[in-house]
């Protein structure tokens, strides 16, 4: 069908004389088709067109020679090779999505049921049921109350903790003094401190309740 539109489109030219046409096809491997139109225009030339299409695979070939001119007295020769793709149908295959890790749906951290052992800050998560309970042996072995607040210092500008183990690590601590520095220095780490503005009771002095408050407030 699309050799013969394609013939009939290009022998409109022709104005009388007889057209024979010469069909010849090939292999299935690759099916050809020759096609052969004759005709006389309106001086008594001879006009034609001679067409070969091929197509194999995704690809077709068509190679098209007209013959003769209306408007010219000589003889010409038009080539046109045209070569058409087909469409391929591919179905869309699965592109792998990169996404944030979710949070783990449960940690343990060493106090039972706590909302801030799947909570972050700056990134980061809440010490573990394991590392805590390390953390919170070293402080109970260290009986000097001035060394032990010192080693709490330096155990939490590298981890984080929940407003449940800030609390128990608040309890180490008897000097009420002592342990507002403690609360200072450790709130910032603190990942959910929105948790720990109850712990403002833990001081018998309202002063430093009142200091506490503002200190976990400011986080």
């Amino acid at each position: 069908m699309i050799a013969s539109s394609l013939v009939f489109s290009s022998v409109a030219f022709a104005q009388s004389g007889g057209i024979q046409m010469d069909i010849q096809t090939g292999d299935h491997d690759m099916p050809s088709t020759r096609v052969r139109v004759t005709g006389t225009g309106p001086e008594g030339e001879q006009q034609g067109v001679d067409m070969n299409i091929q197509a194999g695979g995704t690809h077709m070939g068509v190679e098209m020679k007209v013959r003769g001119d209306a408007t010219h007295s000589g003889r010409e020769e038009k080539h046109e090779r045209r070569e058409r793709r087909r469409e391929r149908h591919e179905e869309p295959q699965a592109v792998p999505v990169r996404g944030f890790a979710s949070e783990p749906a449960f940690r343990d951290c060493g106090t039972g049921e706590d909302p801030g052992c799947t909570m972050r800050r700056d990134g980061q998560l809440a010490m573990d049921a394991e590392t805590f309970r390390g953390v919170l042996q070293s402080l109970k072995n260290t009986s000097n109350e001035i060394t032990r607040e010192e080693m709490a210092e330096k155990m939490f500008r590298r981890n984080y903790l929940t407003a449940k183990q800030f609390g128990r690590v608040l309890d180490l601590f008897s000097n009420e003094i002592t342990r507002l520095d403690v609360a200072k220095n450790a709130a910032p780490h603190v990942v959910n401190p929105q948790h720990a503005l109850g712990f403002s009771s833990k001081w018998n002095n309202s002063i430093s309740g009142d200091e506490y408050i503002e200190i976990m407030t400011a986080q």
